[in-house]
């Protein structure tokens, strides 16, 4: 029998809902070491919905939203529910008899899970070595007494990419570890991501307790969530800009509700209102958008700009790839980038690069200026956690930290995620 497709409304609900399951069970999980498998039954069962008769053999789902069908890749959402499904049915299994949570986390064997993920079960098992061994000497006692510092990109970094940002979801088995190394290990693990902070931003998909172990910034570093509150840093951005970005959020609004444009919501970046910018996906990595709509998608945002600013005066639409574009508001000084990010946080921290270790984690060419300044700060101290990165950024890369022991390359997040677990498992 044929299944209707679902809504948009239904489809973020139903992920929604599970993300907010997973976010209860990995604060349970940190707090107390154990688990029950009733807990964990929501992951079973959005598996199960994610994976019945309204998703292809090739992960594509067929989604609804006002008289527009269209199909979404869901490759990412299912492969993270199926890691969820394996790691925490065995969590809960064995937190029933196990009272330590190092011992619980090893007898679940999360490193092994992965590595039969990742298709290549002996390079997985190579680079977690490697990547262990880089990890255990970033924890290793300084002279100065102090924890390292762990600064991180998130997209393609700690968490895999999605194909749609909205539900760019992070698995349990990612924050359980990530959250438990961070507070054994560090005296700051920071997230520094280019999403917003909510609506949907990286508040809203971790799995993490946000007032947790781990630290989280959006908008490239200009905005932190520190202490329960939202800190941001507006340096160079005009009173009119910000009014202009927050009008023409609500034009775009509007348009996502017509017809024509619906699928747009859930299209890569969708749409991320950032301090000083808007970032509009206007195409998917499988270029599942028909090139005639997303073309009159991208001209009906240069039409609700010219209401908000007909003269343009503060707004300046930029083509960042074919991807996506972004709406930017014209800024004095210099460019910001995620170097200033990582000084805000630094700043509003009362802490310093210059103390003890740094580490530095990312995927791109635009998380560079992060390692920049930590090594520009740090020299003799900075170390290098590169994701999936080609071989000139690698020699940047390299160049900048100066040593080849402080570099360490990956080939996805979770090859960290085994490390971050073998470390804690060893090091209860």
């Amino acid at each position: 029998m044929t299944i209707a497709s679902q809504s948009i409304e239904e489809f973020k609900e139903c992920l929604y809902r599970m993300q907010d399951a997973r976010k209860s069970v990995t604060k349970e999980i940190l707090d107390t070491g154990k688990i029950t498998a009733e807990r964990v039954k929501i992951v079973e069962n959005t598996l199960s919905e994610m994976r019945d008769g309204r998703t292809s053999d090739k992960h594509i789902r067929d989604i609804h939203s006002r008289g527009t069908t269209f199909g979404i890749n869901i490759q990412d959402e299912i492969k993270g529910l199926q890691k969820d499904h394996e790691f925490l049915d065995s969590f809960a299994q064995e937190s029933e008899q196990e009272q330590s949570f190092a011992n619980t986390l090893k007898l679940c064997d999360l490193p092994g899970i992965l590595s039969k993920f990742s298709g290549n079960r002996d390079k997985f098992d190579a680079e977690v070595a490697n990547c262990k061994a880089f990890l255990v000497d970033l924890i290793e006692p300084h002279c100065s007494g102090k924890k390292p510092l762990f600064i991180t990109d998130w997209d393609g970094t700690m968490k895999d990419y999605c194909s749609q940002y909205a539900t760019n979801l992070q698995p349990a088995y990612s924050a359980v570890v990530m959250g438990d190394f961070a507070r054994c290990f560090t005296r700051a693990f920071a997230v520094l991501t280019a999403g917003p902070l909510r609506h949907p931003g990286i508040l809203d998909l971790t799995a993490l307790p946000i007032d947790g172990p781990v630290l989280f910034s959006g908008s490239w570093g200009r905005e932190w969530w520190l202490k329960g509150r939202r800190v941001v840093h507006d340096d160079g951005i005009p009173e009119e800009g910000s009014v202009a970005i927050d009008q023409l959020y609500e034009q775009l609004d509007e348009i996502l509700h017509e017809g024509e444009f619906v699928q747009f919501a859930l299209v890569g970046s969708g749409v991320q209102k950032k301090v000083d910018r808007l970032t509009l996906g206007v195409q998917t990595v499988f270029g599942q958008v028909p090139e005639d709509l997303s073309a009159r998608y991208i001209d009906a945002v240069r039409e609700r700009i010219h209401r908000v600013d007909p003269n343009n005066q503060y707004l300046i639409l930029e083509n960042c790839s074919p991807l996506e574009i972004e709406v930017c508001v014209h800024s004095s000084g210099a460019v910001w980038n995620k170097g200033d990010g990582v000084a805000a946080l630094v700043e509003s921290n009362e802490d310093s690069l210059r103390i003890g270790k740094v580490c530095v984690a990312g995927d791109t060419a635009s998380d560079v200026p992060m390692l920049q300044r930590a090594a520009d700060e740090n020299p003799n101290e900075v170390r290098a956690l590169f994701v999936n990165v080609n071989e000139a950024l690698q020699k940047t890369i390299g160049n900048i930290v100066g040593d080849p022991s402080r570099v360490c390359f990956i080939s996805c997040p979770d090859v960290a995620h085994a490390a971050f677990a073998q470390i804690i498992c060893e090091h209860p």
